[in-house]
């Protein structure tokens, strides 16, 4: 039995995780701004003066950088601010300075392997990644090198199954999770998930999907819409038959934009749960009644009114002038404040790689940052599909009309609905 749930476990994370891969290079591009109305930015909350004064080490950061297809741009300028914040205010890393190597991968699998070659010639003592598509390429190089690798969520079967790889924010469960959880709520007993027909997004809906919607209750139909079908109405008033009491969409910020549409249009006022690379205010007014109510899974609360919030944009305004706040510069600035707030957690000032990774998994739990209340720990606890993966709980916010989210919330995700059966 022991040996069969292995298995399914292996069997569901690999189909699973390649979903949030086709995501990544929408939610890079993305031009959305959902943190409208943020005031001026207090520098009081910054905290007092606390410079590190130990020798140096190199932390490295390996972004897409900005490309013809991507612009990830922010994710590096925001580490820079973080590295300057935990410098001046968090005393270092146990109080060594940091020093931040960048390297831009613009898309292309040689350039990321190339990077993290770079990251080892400059003797870093971890590195970091925000939303990388390429990630298995630096892990190949990192992994057997004993570098410490962590990443802001996870996006390949590589980064949950690795050694050395940490991902603080549960992607996993911020594209079927959410859904499944709301649909849990709503004691919704029939859901659809609407995604686009490809092998890695229908495999990953049918298993991780059916998975966590059948542990809440809820009978899940896939519906499958082909690449560039121009008129989707078809499929959904097919779908709508069945009455599902949710609907959920798996695409880019193009394809929802078509499904959405179809959805408002047959079945008014339903329940619909999206992921933050779905909504951009560009579209919103091809929507009947634009995003309004729609229910959105994200990794960061860009809330102003936060104390996370305003944190950022204190160290945005002291060392990053200009930079706008999105969820690009959001995924620049968790991870590394993140690493910061663990491994200073924990006792003792050397810092090499072992030691790194150590602290990591032996730290208590820690606040992640832009999550108004998460916690993180990388006990290999948090999840039951992965050890690599730090937390479970993930944020659910709500979309105005024309997609600035509000009503940020913590779901607090059952771990049992990630829990394969055991046969």
């Amino acid at each position: 039995m022991k040996g069969e749930l292995h298995r399914t476990r292996r069997a569901v994370i690999g189909v699973a995780v390649a979903a949030l891969a086709i995501g990544t290079a929408a939610a890079c591009g993305s031009d959305s701004d959902t943190s409208a109305g943020a005031g001026t930015a207090d520098s009081a909350v910054l905290g007092p003066p606390n410079a590190a004064t130990g020798d140096v080490v190199t932390i490295g950061f390996i972004s897409e950088g900005k490309s013809a297809a991507v612009d990830a741009s922010a994710e590096l300028t925001a580490a820079q601010a973080a590295v300057a914040y935990i410098n001046e205010h968090l005393g270092g890393l146990r109080g060594h300075r940091v020093q931040l190597k960048t390297c831009e991968t613009k898309s292309n699998p040689a350039a990321a392997t190339d990077c993290a070659n770079q990251m080892i010639g400059a003797g870093a003592v971890a590195v970091v990644e925000g939303a990388l598509g390429n990630v298995d390429q630096t892990i190949d190089v990192l992994a057997p090198a004993g570098v410490p690798l962590v990443l802001n969520y996870a996006t390949s079967q590589k980064s949950l199954s690795s050694p050395n790889v940490l991902t603080l924010m549960n992607g996993v469960s911020a594209i079927f999770g959410t859904p499944a959880a709301l649909a849990k709520e709503k004691n919704a007993t029939k859901s659809a998930l609407v995604t686009i027909d490809v092998p890695a997004a229908t495999g990953a809906a049918n298993q991780m999907g059916k998975l966590a919607f059948g542990n809440a209750g809820s009978a899940l139909e896939v519906v499958t819409i082909p690449p560039g079908t121009p008129d989707v109405t078809s499929q959904i008033t097919a779908a709508n038959r069945n009455d599902p009491g949710l609907w959920t969409v798996l695409g880019s910020t193009n394809f929802c934009g078509g499904v959405l549409k179809a959805i408002k249009t047959v079945d008014r006022g339903a329940t619909i749960v999206v992921n933050d690379r779905c909504v951009d205010t560009t579209i919103s007014s091809s929507i009947p009644g634009g995003f309004d109510g729609v229910q959105v899974g994200t990794t960061a609360n860009l809330d102003p009114a936060t104390d996370d919030m305003k944190l950022f944009r204190a160290a945005i305004d002291k060392y990053q002038p200009g930079l706008r706040i999105e969820f690009n510069a959001a995924g620049g600035w968790q991870p590394i404040v993140g690493l910061a707030r663990a491994l200073n957690a924990t006792p003792g000032q050397e810092i090499t790689r072992q030691t790194v990774a150590e602290g990591l998994r032996s730290a208590p739990a820690q606040p992640y940052p832009l999550t108004n209340g998460i916690q993180f720990q990388c006990n290999g606890q948090a999840f039951p599909l992965s050890p690599n993966v730090c937390s479970s709980d993930i944020i659910v916010a709500t979309a105005d009309k024309g997609g600035v989210l509000r009503d940020y919330r913590v779901l607090h995700t059952d771990a049992s609905l990630f829990t394969p059966p055991s046969r």
